[in-house]
């Protein structure tokens, strides 16, 4: 086995939870490594929790700012609220893109090998990676 692949631990998975282990197996002195198919982040950051909730935050203002009866209560007037689909939309692209990139940022300053491909368990202290290149 090539030294340069030999890990006291190796987190398959980079979303939220393994990229936080991994920081912790890093401070803990363990040389890590970290094996995503995909794209940093995971389901939450990628598809779920970050886009969903940048989606809802915007969907709530234009709803405040909708409601003339409550703000005029309030004091404030405001006239002809309209947003743009596409650019909420690409605000929460933007948001994903900018936690991808810390993430992987993070990953990078505190040295774990981060490994684009398919991780599987292949023994006892054995893990087969399937990259583009192969196993």
């Amino acid at each position: 086995m090539s030294q340069a692949f030999d890990y006291d631990l190796v987190i398959i998975g980079a979303g939220v939870g393994g990229h936080g282990a991994a920081i912790h197996a890093v401070r803990r002195g363990l040389k890590t490594a970290i094996i995503e198919a995909a794209d940093m982040g995971g389901t939450c950051v990628n598809r779920g929790c970050i886009p969903s909730k940048a989606l809802l935050a915007a969907s709530g203002r234009v709803r405040e700012l909708q409601n003339t009866h409550h703000l005029k209560a309030l004091g404030i007037q405001v006239d002809g609220v309209s947003f743009d689909r596409g650019a909420i939309a690409d605000h929460a692209q933007n948001l994903v893109s900018k936690i991808q990139g810390d993430m992987t940022n993070s990953l990078n300053r505190l040295g774990v090998d981060v490994i684009q491909g398919w991780g599987r368990l292949a023994g006892e202290q054995k893990v087969i990676v399937t990259t583009a290149a192969g196993d």
